[in-house]
């Protein structure tokens, strides 16, 4: 139950000041079906104490399953948070979910989002990011939006590489329902790759954009991903990448491949995992893509103080339907998540440069003696041997055991990957997804596949 601090007395003198004599008559205007026949049945309330002994008790009965034995990802994955992040984070100045407006004020925050934005671009290969948008699915339909845009509404149709992630297509399909956009998926070849025929039949002159995902929803990589972007540009379109931002720690970014732009999820990047959130998305793109891009951003000025040169941090580029005409605005968001960009930017001073090609390293190194280990397990194969991959790749298992993997290692406290068969291109009830992070050592890999052990035998 909530909290109330109103007394009965209270609320008749409310009531009164509106000329009602009772809650109900405030329901006025809910059609009578859509009330509840009864009350609830709520237990009675509680004191303080009584309340938070009841709930205690009521987490006592959940799971825990320690990050270092979580092997899921699709998005969202168990990294190491140094502890500067949190102690800078929960500053009084910094803990808000709101941007500041007010320039004069709010310096230290402007900064921050700045070189939060800088990161971005960095980590992209991109040349502009915003403040910060929801999540990675919400940065996809905004950059989908922007191809959108970009082709001035003439182009409504939008292509999916194979394996894009599917919680974040179905965003896309949501929020394009009032542009009336035509999503059509691209199929793969045997191997899982992108078909370079069938995109070559799909992109014509009516493709606003091709979206890929590197790596892609089963965890692998495209090596011929700039080429496909090249047969994208050739037809006008837009090449739209979802993006895995530790991946840059080894590879090219986006950016370096030719994308147009990009987006993901930064949860990865300094922030915990939760029940749907707080998530924090991405988005970057080109220098000549800037006046479409939605949200904020923040841009730094020269400024003179007392004779002596400076410069200030400022909102700028606020293309909302706050700031704008409703009819001109890039996104109808009215909050960002920029204390989630915060994070993200203590996070990267802290661990910098090198210490991103470490992490990265060590999340490929683990997942590489993974992918040896559980292979070698009778029955278990790579759903693509022909496949690269970064932190996360496909197992395939004996028909109908699939399940039960999964619930013998839930019940030794192991969380052993994610069920992959929302993807439109496959049948993948037989298989699971691994992902590995620095947080897990061999020891823990090896108990993931003893589990597996015990129900293949």
């Amino acid at each position: 139950m909530p909290f109330i601090p109103h007394t009965v007395a209270q609320h008749a003198k409310m009531l009164a000041t509106i000329g009602a004599s009772r809650f109900e008559e405030l329901l006025g205007a809910i059609p009578e079906k859509l009330l509840l026949e009864q009350k609830l049945d709520l237990p009675p309330a509680h004191g303080e104490v009584e309340l938070a002994a009841r709930a205690t008790a009521l987490i006592a009965q959940n799971q825990q399953i320690p990050l270092n034995r979580m092997f899921a990802g699709g998005g969202i994955y168990p990294h190491h948070i140094p502890a500067v992040v949190d102690e800078l984070a929960r500053r009084g100045e910094f803990y808000t979910a709101y941007t500041p407006y007010q320039a004069e004020v709010s310096q230290g925050m402007l900064q921050c989002i700045y070189e939060y934005q800088s990161y971005i671009c960095m980590l992209t290969g991109m040349e502009v990011s915003n403040a910060s948008s929801y999540d990675g699915g919400t940065a996809l339909a905004d950059a989908v939006f922007m191809a959108y845009n970009h082709t001035k509404g003439k182009r409504r149709r939008v292509i999916f590489a194979p394996y894009i992630a599917p919680p974040a297509r179905q965003v896309v399909a949501t929020y394009g329902q009032g542009l009336q956009l035509e999503l059509s998926n691209c199929p793969a070849d045997e191997d899982g790759r992108l078909d370079p025929d069938a995109l070559a039949l799909l992109v014509d002159k009516n493709v606003a954009a091709v979206v890929f995902q590197y790596p892609d929803y089963l965890g692998y990589l495209d090596e011929q991903l700039e080429s496909y972007i090249q047969r994208v540009h050739a037809f006008g379109a837009l090449a739209i990448v979802l993006y895995y931002p530790y991946v840059a720690g080894i590879a090219k970014t986006p950016g370096e491949l030719g994308a147009d732009i990009v987006c993901g999820e930064a949860q990865c990047l300094g922030n915990p995992m939760g029940f749907g959130g707080p998530l924090l998305g991405f988005l970057a793109c080109r220098e000549s893509l800037t006046r479409l891009i939605p949200g904020r951003l923040v841009g730094r000025a020269p400024c003179e103080r007392d004779g002596e040169p400076g410069e200030g941090f400022v909102m700028t580029l606020q293309a909302r339907e706050q700031h704008i005409r409703r009819a001109r605005a890039t996104s109808n968001i009215c909050s960002n998540e920029a204390l989630l960009a915060l994070r993200t930017c203590f996070y990267l001073g802290a661990i910098g440069r090198q210490g991103f090609t470490d992490i990265a390293l060590l999340c490929h190194e683990n997942a590489k003696y993974a992918h040896e280990k559980l292979c070698a397990i009778n029955g278990v194969a790579d759903y693509f041997p022909q496949r690269a991959f970064f932190n996360e790749f496909t197992l395939r298992f004996p028909s109908q055991l699939r399940d039960k993997v999964y619930d013998v290692a839930l019940g030794k406290g192991i969380l052993a990957g994610i069920k992959p068969e929302d993807s439109p291109h496959s049948d993948l009830v037989d298989a699971l997804t691994f992902a590995f992070t620095e947080m897990h050592s061999h020891e823990d890999i090896d108990a993931l596949a003893r589990a597996i052990e015990e129900v293949l035998a």
